[in-house]
């Protein structure tokens, strides 16, 4: 996987750049595309257009909607007082048949690719980045913000009967072959190329990681949180009891510590979780370790029981677009059930031979056994690996020695030290 972290690191000396900055409203995409349309046209670089604006399109329209100033962070403030308009800044660069996109926004949250129904008319904008971007990935500014970078490279077609080499550029598992399509009433030639037998099929591999305790350390959190239901509700449970049961679903927890009112508790714990949320913290080597997998070509994702609202912040410290995110409120069960990480593996499009689980407690490593996945148990994490011991990882670095993934690969955001 090719290594970004700002348009110069994949177009060093660009032969053409130039910037467009737009107000966040529901014009943008639209100004956005023109444009582009504008810019590449006079670059000469009219045969990568359509894959250019489809992207450009998809990317301004995620950060008009999602993109502005979080509520809690105060805007500047412009003539007499009022309010700034939210921007979004377009960079275009190109060199060689390259062309570099960058979209800056207001929002820190990273973005993160979700399958959406068959009846949902939105949705698939990153799946459809994914599938025309020869790479992309998102990064937090200095400042405030992020900027989401993708690339676009010109393709060679081989002549007929040879396969083209897979550009140095290609973030996805296998380069297509294409062959011209023969013409009409002519009988096709017999194929030029032996079927590839199995064993010479690249096999894409899937790391499905938990959040709390193996991702981020969330325990001071989740402590102030219980701390607020014991003073709200007038529980005397200890934490420890709630945390043996870490993992499940919140009802479900509430149902074995035998208390009522779920609902009123969970609105009480929830609260109070997003007011702590800055005590959570990424453990150490976690950012560098993700970047390792995603440059050694693993398609990262995270199956949490973690409502995605408050999930969402915590991913975006790690600063690593994950294919999936599977959180309460959707479809299945929770776990114990194996239903997210099925479901993580459909969205994909992953077999469970394929997958491996990283969790720390009980719960994720029955879910992975019910879902046919391989399981690492995270020992930095919050529960005990329990009996027959499971594969286990001392610290996150050390998940790549136990799945073979070399710490030399080139790393996703440039400066990592894997």
């Amino acid at each position: 996987m090719m290594s970004i972290q700002s348009l110069e690191s994949v177009i060093e000396s660009p032969e053409y750049r130039a910037s467009f900055t737009m107000v966040s409203d529901d014009k943008a995409p639209g100004a956005a595309r023109t444009f582009t349309r504008e810019k590449l046209s006079a670059w000469g670089l009219e045969d990568l257009l359509d894959r250019t604006v489809l992207i450009v399109s998809e990317l301004t329209t995620n950060a008009e909607r999602h993109g502005g100033t979080p509520g809690d962070i105060e805007r500047s403030a412009g003539v007499n007082g009022q309010v700034v308009a939210e921007r979004i800044t377009l960079t275009l660069a190109a060199q060689d048949g390259i062309v570099g996109i960058e979209v800056e926004d207001n929002s820190p949250l990273l973005p993160i690719v979700r399958v959406s129904g068959p009846d949902s008319l939105d949705g698939r904008g990153l799946l459809l980045v994914t599938a025309e971007a020869d790479a992309w990935t998102a990064c937090p500014n200095e400042g405030s913000g992020k900027r989401v970078l993708a690339v676009v490279k010109r393709h060679e077609f081989a002549p007929c009967g040879l396969t083209p080499t897979a550009h140095p550029l290609q973030s996805r598992s296998l380069a297509m072959e294409v062959f011209p399509v023969p013409a009409q009433n002519v009988p096709a030639a017999p194929p030029l190329l032996p079927r590839k037998k199995m064993e010479d099929v690249v096999t894409q591999h899937v790391l499905l990681l938990d959040l709390d305790g193996v991702l981020v350390d969330t325990r001071p959190v989740m402590q102030e949180a219980w701390r607020a239901v014991q003073q709200t509700h007038g529980i005397d449970l200890p934490f420890e009891k709630y945390e043996q049961h870490l993992g499940r679903p919140f009802n479900d927890i509430m149902e074995r510590l035998e208390l009522a009112d779920a609902d009123r508790i969970h609105q009480t714990y929830a609260e109070a979780s997003k007011a702590a949320a800055p005590l959570a913290l990424p453990y150490e080597g976690v950012e560098e370790v993700l970047h390792a997998f995603a440059a050694a070509d693993w398609r990262l994702g995270v199956v949490t029981s973690k409502p995605l609202d408050r999930a969402a912040p915590l991913l975006a410290q790690l600063g690593c677009p994950f294919a999936t995110v599977r959180a309460p409120g959707g479809p299945g069960r929770g776990k114990p059930a194996p239903d997210p990480l099925l479901l993580a593996l459909v969205d994909l499009a992953a077999d469970p031979t394929s997958g491996t689980y990283v969790g720390d407690m009980e719960v994720d490593r029955e879910a992975a056994r019910r879902a046919g996945v391989s399981y690492v148990h995270a020992a930095w994490g919050y529960g005990a690996p329990g009996t027959p011991e499971p594969q286990i990882a001392q610290s996150p670095v050390d998940l790549l020695r136990l799945l073979n993934v070399s710490e030399k690969s080139a790393p996703l955001i440039e400066g990592s030290p894997l």
